[in-house]
Order: structure tokens, then C-alpha cells, then sequence
């Protein structure tokens, strides 16, 4: 299930991403969390910059990880025709298919 928080237009938004990611990490800040609310995953790369929309390769490459190691039910192809898409449509929503 996904759940996405508009931090300006939800009450306790803000709140709530700040006490899951500990700052407040700049948006798009995206977070994969166990049934029970535990942290599994965020868009924290290792250098600890957020990858917010992955465009860059090691941006993508963070996300592969994030994917291949909480989501159990995507394999390493789906994985990576989802990296190849991030890669070729870029963070123009307007570029989608």
C-alpha cells in the first residue's frame, strides 16, 4: 500500500515525516515502512544526501537497493525496467508515459 503525505496540505505532515526521517529532508522524501511502522528504507543515500525523484545514476542505484531489499514481491528485471524508465523520463512529470 502506498500512502503519500502533502506536507502543506496535511495536518501533522510535517510532524510526521520529520519524526520518521529525524530532520526535515527536503521533498520529494520518500520512506518504506513495516506493517507495524517500523523504518525499512528511506531516500537517504549512504553520503546522506535524499535522492528525492532518482534521476542520477547512484540516485537510481539507492532506489534499486531500497526496492530489492524491503519490497519482496518485485524481481531484479521489474526493478530495473523501473530504474531504466526513472533514467529516461527524468523528473519532468510531463515526460511520463
Amino acid at each position: 500500500m502506498e500512502v503519500k503525505i502533502d506536507v502543506d496540505e496535511m495536518e501533522g505532515g510535517k510532524e510526521l515525516i520529520i519524526s520518521l526521517a529525524e530532520i526535515s529532508p527536503g521533498l520529494p522524501w520518500m520512506a518504506i515502512l513495516a506493517p507495524d511502522g517500523t523504518l525499512l528504507a528511506d531516500s537517504f543515500a549512504p553520503n546522506g544526501s535524499n535522492i528525492g525523484f532518482p534521476q542520477a545514476d547512484w540516485e537510481i542505484a539507492h532506489w534499486n537497493t531500497m526496492m530489492l531489499t524491503t519490497v519482496s514481491r518485485i524481481t531484479e528485471e521489474e526493478v530495473r525496467y523501473l530504474a531504466r524508465t526513472l533514467a529516461e523520463y527524468g523528473g519532468d512529470p510531463g515526460n511520463r508515459p
